[in-house]
């Protein structure tokens, strides 16, 4: 990024991810964070939360600005730092940022980014919060100077509702060193009470519909009958954990299946690295970098071909995808992938080179001060 910062002038950006959760767009942030020049930006977010004090660890610009995503104050914090700090451009993250960084930008004067991970009509399949976070979305948009998006569904989405502001297409990426990462059989097994000798794939997000975790139940019932030694490990919360339970229970996999719940980002990355499988049944997704990560640390990725993961890996050569919502196809999968080493191996190696190639944080970076730097002359 050297010529890049020698040949242009700098915005000052402020990223606003309100979420109460870790998830891919609290790993964009930081990631992004960490690789754009240092001093020229900080993240705004809920006092306490997973992607606060992580940004914080990191020793990374991180000002709480509120105590929930519904506090009142987020408003008045949001524009006395941008204004204490000389932030020019916001960038929000999720639908709770876009709400209140499109009012911080109307009183602060500062120009307004929104970075879309998903299409929250997508997301939610259909439902009335899909509809109205959409809705929310574009009715926010009076400040917009542009939309980044992460994928090419995103795009075309975007594209379809609201043609007035341009759309960047950046995908998301990685700078992730496996070595430095603490995870291994033995400490998996007493960490989630799963078998030593157990082949284990790994899914992890939220447990919402987007996700598809039926369809990984379903596609488990089918693999435990085949093969005694393939065990499922979920990390993530969310709505449907009690009906995923209830599942788990009807289809007798409760010791096959465990639903571990939230985990901090370190246990994530550790269980990851210890697992044998990583599989995204989704039914809608961006450009996961929980996938991107699982081919850093060379997991073998079974994934749905949905969203922006096509455009990620290929089937066959840096991972397996089925359609989504197939949990047959998924089943077959995941056998095939436990019974050929050969394939896991090979799997991994392309996968490995393709981030390297594809997904590095200093393309991303650059690709993203750019948009900054067109929004901030047209605004």
């Amino acid at each position: 990024m050297k010529n890049f910062m020698e040949t242009n002038a700098i915005p000052k950006v402020l990223l606003v991810d309100l979420s109460h959760q870790f998830g891919g767009s609290s790993t964009r942030v930081l990631g992004l964070l960490s690789a754009l020049p240092k001093g020229r930006a900080g993240l705004a977010a809920i006092q306490g939360s997973p992607v606060f004090e992580q940004a914080k660890r990191m020793g990374l610009a991180a000002h709480p600005v509120g105590t929930g995503k519904t506090d009142w104050r987020i408003l008045p914090n949001l524009v006395r730092l941008i204004r204490e700090q000389g932030y020019q451009v916001l960038d929000t993250q999720n639908i709770q940022s876009k709400f209140w960084g499109s009012l911080a930008s109307l009183w602060s004067g500062a120009a307004l980014v929104s970075t879309l991970n998903s299409w929250y009509d997508f997301e939610h399949g259909g439902r009335w919060k899909g509809k109205l976070y959409t809705a929310l979305e574009l009715a926010t948009n009076f400040r917009l100077g542009g939309y980044i998006v992460v994928s090419e569904t995103v795009r075309d989405a975007v594209q379809a509702a609201h043609r007035k502001s341009p759309v960047a297409l950046i995908y998301n990426a990685i700078g992730l060193d496996a070595n430095s990462i603490n995870g291994d059989r033995q400490w998996l097994a007493e960490t989630f009470g799963i078998p030593r000798d157990a082949l284990v794939c790994l899914a992890v997000g939220r447990l919402v519909w987007a996700k598809g975790y039926e369809d990984l139940l379903d596609a488990m019932r089918i693999v435990v009958v085949e093969n005694s030694s393939i065990y499922c490990l979920v990390l993530g919360d969310g709505e449907l954990r009690a009906s995923l339970e209830e599942k788990i229970r009807q289809d007798n996999l409760a010791n096959r299946v465990i639903l571990a719940g939230y985990q901090p980002r370190d246990t994530v990355l550790a269980a990851l690295k210890a697992s044998d499988i990583f599989v995204m049944p989704s039914r809608q997704e961006g450009t996961p970098l929980a996938l991107l990560e699982a081919a850093a640390m060379g997991v073998p990725i079974l994934a749905s071909a949905c969203g922006g993961i096509p455009e990620m890996v290929t089937d066959g050569e840096q991972a397996l995808l089925v359609p989504p919502g197939n949990s047959t196809v998924l089943a077959q999968a995941l056998l095939q992938l436990a019974k050929d080493p050969e394939l896991r191996a090979r799997l991994v190696r392309n996968a490995r080179t393709r981030v390297q190639q594809s997904f590095s944080l200093e393309a991303q970076a650059r690709a993203t001060l750019e948009v900054y730097q067109k929004v901030l002359v047209h605004h």
